[in-house]
């Protein structure tokens, strides 16, 4: 594939807010594709650090790169849909945040898949996250030709079921599909990359690489960190996208329905272990919003065994729940695993994305 003739244009554009020591790295790595023709427009949303002097810079070296600066900040949905709908004009369009770096060989991979095969609307591969640069040159790639195509219904099933399985930095679209389904949802600015993937399932099939397509830098600023500590805001905005998806998409997934119920238990399930945990260390506040979601979620839960349990917690208070709790503990010799894992960050290496096993 690195030796064909070129298969594509390929629009890409990079956001930027304070993230100019990462910027000409990850612009570096979109002019350096081979096989494909590529255009930048680097778009930097009012930053206060050098991005702005290093944007411009850019286009001075390389007159595929353009630069527009906001006079005020924005926020990153507006500078999304700014990039997307106002300037993509290639064939194939890809979002990428100036802290990410692609792959060699990212975009013909991507491209060549969407030129043999009409019907896909969007690409995605495997990430490897990185905590620093260093890490670029020292984690090998995995190196695998195999790609697959699936339908718009497994998709989707897919995201209710797991969640947005789809690194952003590695998602290739039509542009012509873009611009047919819209922009980023301004409401739903945690779960928007879900949103946007299940509308694209909704118009078409979805490509899928096995190759790693992009490295993702997990740190400190990702939204991603600030997105898991508010559980309930980002379950809700979920489900949102989930029921937005599936209200304008007609009668095409009649399993939609049984989909969206399986995916507010599994929430409410999550949301209510969070909260007995919280009532554990006394933390009744972080309990009662939890319990109260769960309950918005799926009303049935409260009919359940575990919920009879928790209101005998309740009744014995939280001190005196934890003093037979440990006395308990003690008894059996074991300590009580963790129902919800904590997130507690990614490690360098992790390769993210869903490559679908046979069914």
């Amino acid at each position: 594939m690195n030796d064909m003739e070129s298969v594509g244009s390929v629009d890409v554009v990079v956001p930027c807010y304070n993230y100019g020591r990462f910027l000409r790295r990850c612009v570096n790595s979109i002019l350096a594709q081979e096989g494909v023709h590529v255009r930048v427009l680097i778009i930097d949303d009012a930053s206060s650090d050098e991005s702005a002097d290093i944007a411009r810079a850019l286009t001075i070296s390389d007159p595929r790169v353009t630069f527009h600066r906001h006079t005020s900040n924005l926020g990153h949905i507006a500078t999304y849909n700014e990039g997307l709908l106002e300037w993509a004009s290639a064939k194939y369009s890809l979002l990428i945040s100036a802290d990410d770096v692609l792959a060699s060989g990212a975009l013909s991979r991507a491209a060549f898949l969407m030129d043999s095969e009409a019907e896909v609307g969007m690409v995605y591969g495997m990430a490897v996250v990185i905590t620093d640069d260093a890490e670029l040159g020292a984690i090998p790639l995995p190196v695998d030709h195999g790609f697959q195509i699936i339908g718009g219904l497994r998709f989707l099933r897919r995201m209710c079921e797991f969640g947005n399985s789809v690194p952003t930095p590695t998602a290739v679209v039509r542009t012509s599909v873009q611009h047919l389904v819209g922009g980023y949802s301004s409401d739903l600015p945690h779960s928007g990359d879900l949103e946007m993937w299940m509308r694209f399932a909704v118009h078409g099939a979805v490509g899928i690489i096995r190759d790693a397509q992009a490295y993702y830098r997990w740190h400190g600023a990702n939204m991603g960190v600030q997105y898991y500590t508010s559980q309930i805001r980002d379950r809700a905005q979920v489900v949102e996208a989930c029921k937005r998806v599936f209200s304008t998409s007609g009668n095409k997934f009649p399993e939609s329905g049984a989909w969206m119920d399986a995916m507010c238990k599994r929430f409410a399930e999550e949301a209510f272990w969070t909260a007995s945990k919280a009532f554990d260390r006394n933390d009744l506040l972080t309990c009662k919003t939890h319990l109260s979601f769960a309950r918005e979620l799926y009303p049935p839960l409260f009919h359940s065994y575990k919920w009879r349990r928790f209101q005998i917690k309740q009744l014995l208070a939280p001190n005196t729940w934890n003093t037979l709790r440990s006395l308990i503990g003690r008894r059996r010799g074991n300590n009580e695993t963790p129902l919800v894992p904590e997130m507690t960050g990614l490690q360098a290496g992790t390769i993210l994305g869903w490559w679908p096993e046979a069914d």
